[in-house]
């Protein structure tokens, strides 16, 4: 992998192998997600999809780092368990039962697709490469989305497209 920035991986390890052995379910998503996947990009933060349990457990776990704790977060468009976390010098940020809102209703927004990558040896879960991308290009981020394509499972791409495998991303 080539980053510019090195310092994420040791903190993103340190949370993952916690995470595990705390049994805590988690998805690593956005950019931390696509450079484990080995698209070239900076990673200017770690964010940890969880639910609203995991996202209060993270909490006990790495209350000292906490820059904003745990506690429901809404704004017009979106609605989570958000935390803000400042680990090592490194920016974590913690979503538990993530939503959005479309029409008058709240619908979840999380990435449906794992896998795991190790990384120095540990084992992260993390989201297809494919649905992060189409997330970025329903999000209009087209730039962020053709740096992944190259790197691509075509056949996990165009079933997420196509519906087969169900994503709530947007």
């Amino acid at each position: 992998m080539d980053f510019d920035n090195y310092s994420w991986m040791p903190v993103l390890c340190d949370i993952a192998r916690t995470l595990n052995d705390e049994n805590i379910s988690y998805t690593v998503v956005g950019g931390a997600s696509i450079a484990l996947h080995g698209v070239s990009t900076p990673v200017n933060d770690i964010d940890i999809e969880t639910n609203r349990l995991g996202a209060y457990r993270f909490q006990d776990i790495y209350s000292s780092y906490a820059t904003q704790p745990i506690g429901l977060r809404q704004s017009e468009s979106y609605r989570s368990y958000f935390g803000g976390y400042i680990i090592d010098g490194v920016k974590v940020e913690v979503m538990g039962d993530f939503f959005r809102m479309e029409g008058s209703d709240w619908v979840p927004t999380f990435t449906c697709t794992k896998t795991k990558i190790k990384l120095n040896g540990v084992p992260i879960v993390c989201s297809w490469l494919e649905e992060e991308t189409l997330a970025y290009i329903r999000r209009g981020r087209m730039e962020r989305a053709a740096q992944c394509l190259f790197h691509c499972d075509q056949s996990k791409l165009i079933s997420l497209i196509r519906g087969d495998v169900h994503t709530n991303v947007i």
